[in-house]
């Protein structure tokens, strides 16, 4: 009998300590057009490695993988998990907005993003484990998808309860933990709680008359703007008691 080879080292999974954390296009399916999804692909790649290395996560640092309609990342060893939520979260946003400032109104990208934290091994065909699992079912649990497509924003972000309590919950900044809501996490075979957030909805300047230089098509395109965002603003009002 032949004797049993042992494997490579390199063919055996490494197991490691890691911030992650994915991000979607919402309707990515509903533009059928592939040169549209093919454009949106590459926006939302190409706005996230710049966001990466804006937040100083040292994107060669990372291992990506394609997802179809995103994509998700591991975070190299010397990244510190709050990298992953404020500096991050804030280039993702800037990035998406200035795409969407200069795109049509067919390649606008709404951005869903999961952050969470956990054990997963690595190996030569790529990243699996439980915290990774976790991380997808963030990403496609229901409240995040409903919240982002009711305030008709282009940004949500939810994060993993237990990233909540040890980072969020302590963190001062921008992104305050006040402005997070505690959602059910509902998806397959997972029962948990995230946390979600949706960027301030910021004022519109409105000229106070149409002066020269600014055109009728502009002033209505802010007036839109602007009963848009009041929409919004309604929509959250408390209804009265």
């Amino acid at each position: 009998m032949e004797p049993r080879t042992r494997p490579e080292r390199s063919s055996f999974a490494r197991t490691l300590h890691r911030g992650m954390f994915a991000v979607d296009i919402a309707s990515f399916s509903a533009r059928r057009d592939p040169a549209v999804q093919r454009f949106l692909r590459s926006s939302v790649h190409g706005i996230v490695r710049e966001a990466c290395r804006a937040a100083g996560l040292g994107w060669d640092g990372c291992h990506a993988e394609d997802r179809g309609d995103g994509l998700f990342v591991i975070a190299g060893p010397e990244a510190g998990i709050d990298v992953l939520l404020e500096p991050l979260v804030v280039q993702l946003l800037g990035g998406v907005r200035r795409h969407n400032k200069l795109a049509n109104r067919e390649a606008q990208i709404q951005l869903r993003m999961a952050v969470h934290a956990g054990y997963l091994q690595l190996d030569e065909h790529g990243a699996t484990g439980v915290a990774l699992n976790h991380l997808f079912r963030l990403l496609d649990a229901a409240p995040l998808k409903y919240r982002l497509a009711e305030a008709s924003g282009d940004f949500a972000l939810i994060v993993s309860h237990h990233l909540f309590e040890e980072v969020v919950a302590y963190s001062v900044g921008v992104i305050e933990a006040s402005a997070f809501t505690c959602v059910p996490v509902r998806v397959k075979e997972t029962h948990d709680r995230g946390w979600v957030w949706l960027p301030p909805v910021h004022p519109v300047r409105v000229p106070h008359a149409l002066e020269p230089g600014v055109s009728h098509e502009q002033l209505i395109g802010l007036l839109s703007v602007l009963i848009r965002q009041l929409d919004q603003l309604a929509r959250h009002r408390p209804a009265a008691q």
